[in-house]
């Protein structure tokens, strides 16, 4: 069974969706616990990513997470010269994230030499997103890093409309800023790189990969 959580996002997705509040062991349900993490982060003024950071538990810690709009985050991915993007939303409280980050780290590695970086943006409340760089510190993935402005209704909405709101969930973007492949899950090494390898070879892709509605798994209900 597949790990996957999802959030309230702000009382603004009317989707089935859970907050890290969720009671653990209701009957079918799966529970998002807190994640660990400590430090502070002060929000600046939007910072450009580092382009392709050094890897390794000796990287400096990152001072920011700059803040970004959907649309500001799709004119971005048009403006960056690259084959193509992958945008993987995580947040500080969801383990399934933690778990993912790492081998996103490892994965990036695998397709950053043919122009396809993967980003990252934490979908935490604003008074969290220290939490969210936190984490990403002490996993020591570099991958550059962003917040999602408030409201995240319309971050959603700008990524991929048809996006329910679960979390982790990664979006391959052409470099138009056209939305080519949704994972709607946590996503592996095997099931990312052979679709960002079809997208550089230029073979038909499109698609969604849905974990969250696989047979077996579970999805995260109101209260």
């Amino acid at each position: 069974m597949r790990e996957v959580c999802a959030w309230l996002l702000a009382l603004v997705l009317l989707t089935g969706a859970c907050s890290r509040n969720e009671r653990p062991g209701a009957p079918g349900r799966r529970v998002a616990r807190s994640a660990d993490g400590g430090g502070q982060a002060v929000l600046g003024p939007l910072a450009e990513p580092s382009g392709e950071p050094a890897l390794g538990p000796l990287a400096e810690p990152r001072p920011t997470l700059p803040v970004i709009s959907g649309q500001a985050l799709i004119d971005r991915i048009r403006q960056s010269g690259k084959r193509g993007v992958v945008v993987t939303a995580f947040a500080s409280w969801c383990d399934p994230c933690r778990e993912e980050l790492p081998l996103l780290e490892t994965a990036a590695t695998k397709i950053r030499d043919r122009a396809v970086p993967i980003w990252l943006a934490s979908m935490d409340e604003p008074d969290q997103v220290p939490e969210a760089k936190a984490l990403l510190d002490s996993l020591h993935v570099t991958l550059p890093a962003f917040a999602a402005e408030p409201p995240l209704q319309a971050f959603k909405l700008a990524i991929n409309p048809r996006w329910p709101g679960m979390i982790p969930a990664s979006f391959l973007f052409d470099s138009t800023g056209k939305l080519r492949y949704f994972w709607a899950g946590e996503v592996y090494e095997k099931e990312l790189l052979p679709v960002v390898r079809g997208f550089l070879d230029g073979k038909h892709i499109d698609g969604t990969s849905d974990f969250g509605n696989a047979p077996g798994a579970t999805q995260l209900g109101h209260e």
